[in-house]
């Protein structure tokens, strides 16, 4: 019955170490409050914790005494996280792909904490037992997982978690191939190797903490590479959207140049006008000068700005793709009802509202 408590103290240990690595990345995703998970999480915990150490106590009274048990007992381990896998996907609002990249994460740091522990208590002086559980085995666990945590979740918070958003389920599915494999080869090589062989064996200890390392260095390194395509990826768009703006400005001031030209070529040609005018009239020849301006009204061209809404940024823009409607012989209706302020900034209304006419445009003139 000893044994049973002290397996049952060590799994509470072991699997809680494992959900706050699952958790932390998280925060705020649950399907509950912060404080119903966490009470629902220990009951979890708890009872997966109650059916392992029954089960190993019940494998280490039905084996014979001659017989390793370590085997068995990692892999009733290894199931029972199935149930923990279960109750982590249902509790957590993200896409399954996240969820699992984050589950074996955490399972692998978790191997790797175990490991540690199970290693410094090899190098102990303490009298060997079937069931490797007692104060000695919590205060290692507890040890290691006091050191590593904090550092996975350091690395959690610099390399994964400001990428994570941008992240979709794909890039996260392909994220768990390697963890998989990885968990594949310590399951089936590691599993049947005594942590006593492990510690003896140098060129063993150094390729079983090389291969954990390895995979911490290499998702580090692949999150930063894609947190630097991103910003490349960014730094493009914001490119290509202030060229955008520059285009809309200088067609603007193209226009506003070509107007204050026509106004000055007609303030011209009225000048010559007036002048014909006042010798007709001079001359008392007023039916002709009649006619004259009454011709001149016929070929004058006469434009009244149009007023489509009371915003000027959706005005001015609607006039200006009008306009350019109207040299292109390309019908243009626009019927807006929006109030004079919008809560977006005008830079953001003006490129967007700007793409969406001139994609309109060029669709109908290449229609």
């Amino acid at each position: 019955m000893t044994d049973f408590f002290w397996l049952l103290a060590d799994d509470i240990v072991r699997i809680t170490v494992f959900a706050v690595l699952c958790a932390y990345p998280f925060m705020g995703s649950f399907r509950f409050s912060n404080k119903k998970t966490a009470f629902l999480t220990l009951l979890v915990i708890f009872a997966v914790s109650v059916i392992d150490s029954a089960i190993s106590v019940y494998i280490s009274f039905t084996i014979p005494e001659e017989e390793p048990i370590s085997v068995q007992l990692d892999m009733v381990f290894y199931v029972i996280m199935i149930f923990c896998m279960a109750w982590y996907l249902y509790a957590v609002r993200a896409v399954w792909q996240k969820k699992a990249f984050i589950f074996l994460f955490s399972l692998t740091s978790a191997l790797f904490i175990m490991s540690i522990a199970n290693c410094v208590l090899e190098l102990l002086p303490v009298e060997a037992k079937r069931i490797t559980a007692g104060l000695h085995t919590i205060l290692s666990t507890l040890s290691a997982g006091a050191i590593t945590v904090p550092l996975l979740c350091l690395f959690l918070k610099l390399f994964y978690m400001p990428v994570e958003k941008r992240m979709g389920a794909k890039e996260c599915g392909y994220l768990c191939i390697p963890l998989l494999i990885l968990l594949m080869i310590f399951v089936i090589v590691f599993t049947f190797m005594d942590y006593v062989d492990l510690v003896a064996d140098p060129t063993s200890f150094l390729l079983y903490f090389g291969l954990l390392l390895s995979a911490f260095v290499l998702y580090g390194v692949i999150f930063r590479m894609y947190r630097l395509a991103y910003e490349r990826y960014a730094s493009n768009e914001k490119y290509l959207e202030t060229k955008h703006q520059i285009d809309i400005r200088d067609e603007q001031y193209r226009r506003i140049s070509e107007n204050i030209e026509n106004v000055r070529r007609q303030r011209h040609d009225i000048r010559h006008h007036m002048v014909l005018l006042c010798e007709l009239l001079e001359k008392d020849e007023k039916e002709k000068a009649i006619l004259y301006l009454k011709q001149y009204l016929e070929h004058s061209e006469t434009r009244s700005i149009t007023k489509y809404c009371d915003n000027p940024v959706i005005n001015l823009l609607a006039s200006h793709y009008g306009d350019m409607a109207k040299e292109r012989d390309i019908l243009f209706n626009a019927h807006i009802q929006v109030p004079g302020s919008l809560p977006i900034q005008d830079i953001d209304l003006s490129v967007l509202l700007g793409n969406l006419l001139e994609n309109a445009l060029d669709a109908a003139q290449s229609a």
